[in-house]
């Protein structure tokens, strides 16, 4: 079965990594899902034109790019998946993030994170074999389990409310963090029967990047991390 690619949330990450995951695999092996609606104040960030104003942001890409559309909210157990999807998680609040995770937990399905302040971005890589390790990011981001703040489905606010107003972005974050979750993809995804036993320990699991400097987390450096801190 071919892989089914998600990209959960289709704002000032998602609307930026839609086209190119469709020219990396075929549209029709990806899915988009998002509940929100465009704003016209969307439009300095995000990839969409004056016409899709007023349309669901999932719909309207969908259209664009000739790939599937699930135009509501994503949360637990709000979708059935199958061992060989691929989750981009590309929101703005933490529910949403830990629903994900969820899903990765309960269907055997793999995950990569992307996010951005201002102007940095991150993306990072889950796979259910990690749970409750130092490569979890619920455990290297333990307020993810905690923070229920901005969750659209209880205060019918997603970026175009609360969040993007409390946290201002540049497009140039939104473009970046898009391209460090597509890296991570064509990695672990397109070219994950390169990774051996005595090579995984050297890759990578999350890329972050800002104004002045890029960094690379491997998963050795985590693992070497947790030990030493055990030994203390």
């Amino acid at each position: 079965m071919a892989k089914k690619i998600y990209i959960i949330g289709c704002g000032g990450v998602g609307s930026w990594l839609a086209p190119s995951m469709c020219l990396l695999v075929k549209p029709e092996n990806v899915c988009l899902v998002d509940g929100d609606t465009l704003e016209k104040k969307n439009l300095n960030r995000q990839l969409f034109s004056e016409d899709d104003i007023g349309q669901n942001k999932a719909r309207a890409l969908a259209v664009r790019y000739g790939c599937g559309r699930e135009p509501h909210w994503y949360s637990q157990g709000c979708m059935i998946h199958n061992h060989d999807d691929w989750l981009m998680c590309c929101v703005d609040n933490n529910p949403a993030r830990v629903a994900v995770l969820d899903a990765c937990d309960r269907y055997g399905c793999q995950a990569i994170f992307a996010a951005n302040e201002t102007t940095s971005s991150e993306a990072y890589y889950y796979r259910r074999q990690w749970k409750g390790t130092q490569l979890d990011p619920s455990v290297y981001y333990p307020e993810m389990l905690t923070d229920h703040s901005g969750d659209p489905r209880g205060a019918a606010v997603g970026c175009t409310g609360e969040a993007q107003e409390n946290n201002r972005q540049l497009v140039s974050a939104n473009f970046s963090a898009a391209a460090l979750a597509q890296n991570l993809f064509v990695l672990w995804a397109l070219n994950s029967n390169l990774i051996s036993r005595e090579t995984m320990p050297m890759m990578p699991y999350k890329f972050a990047q800002n104004l002045s400097k890029q960094e690379t987390s491997r998963i050795e450096t985590r693992a070497t991390k947790r030990t030493n801190e055990n030994n203390d």
